[in-house]
């Protein structure tokens, strides 16, 4: 039941976010739902057939071949859905000499949750060596994160290797380069953070916040009782370790506005000086943003006369919201202007951007007033 209903509501919201999408068609909409079932049928055939050949033997066999099918299965599924999804016009199309080296600008930053996981799950093995129920509770946590770990941390590991391709791609052959000597640099990194500083966060009221903490982290407590086979003790320990993991994740990942601004500091502080602008996107204050993707849409750019003068980009991005509504959110970039551009930088970027964008407004030659 609960399964059901956890499917039910991924199933409604990606459908609204889709069908909110501008790249919507009749067309693409069947070609990827028709393919999404092939794959979950070669899915089903992969399982089934696990399930066959391991027929007769142990159950440690057993357990660790179905295991491996299912993650493997659920791998397939994230990155084929994801691909089929894609519309062309969508797509990052790095295309790299042999033998160059691919930046890891952003594969870097899975590092740090590669060691939050490793420590969890390290925590809940010298856990397993206390005898009796704790032992059994600790090594349901393991094997659920250890499977949860893997498919988030290998769909991640993915993720960012195609944005890391697409930035180097973007270096080779940009339509704009344009590079800031260390005092302007510095200047213009401080302005950022202080605007971040002042700037008001779009998160949901607090209410709505601390509602939906509370349904999180009773569906992963019932859950977790409910899929762990054990006794009844074992299963309520598990499910109140499942539950004060997720409120505890809850916590720590709750927007504090104060933070941000030195966050955002020490980001730019080890980014490098410079901007590029390219056909999928623009790499600018040590950020890749793409042009148009399944969920980001360009909706204008502009000058700003400053001072400093720079370029304002305004971004539409789709997330799936709370019940399975999408939430739309507007992202604004700013793009410091070199002072030694050439005159020539902004006609051939606005465009560029017309033939890449041509639903966005896009006027590099006048200020113009955000969406």
């Amino acid at each position: 039941m609960f399964t059901a209903a956890c499917c039910m509501f991924s199933v409604i919201g990606a459908w609204l976010t889709w069908r909110h999408s501008p790249w919507y068609s009749l067309k693409s909409t069947l070609r990827t739902i028709g393919l999404t079932l092939l794959m979950l049928g070669a899915a089903a055939g992969l399982i089934a057939l696990t399930l066959r050949f391991t027929d007769g033997r142990s159950m440690a066999v057993q357990a660790t071949a179905l295991a491996i099918a299912v993650m493997l299965c659920t791998l397939g599924l994230i990155l084929g859905i994801s691909a089929v999804s894609t519309p062309v016009g969508a797509r990052l199309t790095a295309h790299l000499p042999a033998n160059v080296p691919v930046v890891r600008l952003y594969r870097a930053r899975i590092l740090p949750w590669v060691r939050g996981t490793a420590m969890i799950l390290g925590g809940c093995l010298l856990l397993m060596l206390v005898p009796g129920p704790v032992h059994y509770i600790a090594g349901s946590f393991a094997g659920i994160g250890a499977f949860l770990g893997v498919i988030m941390l290998a769909t991640a590991y993915v993720t960012a290797l195609r944005v890391d391709r697409a930035i180097t791609a973007l270096q080779l052959d940009p339509w704009v380069h344009w590079r800031y000597p260390p005092q302007t640099w510095s200047a213009w990194i401080d302005r950022l953070a202080e605007l971040q500083a002042k700037a008001e966060a779009v998160v949901m009221s607090s209410t709505a916040r601390r509602r939906t903490i509370i349904i999180v982290t009773v569906f992963a407590a019932l859950y977790a009782v409910y899929v762990v086979p054990a006794g009844m003790p074992v299963r309520l320990g598990s499910g109140a370790a499942s539950g004060a993991f997720v409120l505890g994740l809850a916590l720590l990942t709750r927007s504090q506005s104060r933070h941000a601004a030195s966050r955002l500091l020490r980001r730019l502080q080890t980014a490098s000086p410079e901007t590029y602008f390219g056909h999928d996107g623009v790499f600018c204050n040590g950020e890749f943003c793409n042009w148009l993707s399944t969920d980001v849409y360009l909706l204008s750019a502009s000058v700003e006369p400053g001072p400093p003068r720079c370029i304002e980009l305004w971004f539409e991005k789709i997330v799936p919201g709370a019940y399975g509504g999408p939430r739309v959110t507007k992202v604004r970039k700013e793009v410091l202007i070199a002072a030694d551009a050439a005159a020539s930088d902004l006609p051939a970027l606005q465009a560029a951007l017309v033939a890449r964008c041509p639903n966005a407004s896009i006027n590099l030659t006048r200020t113009q007033t955000p969406p």
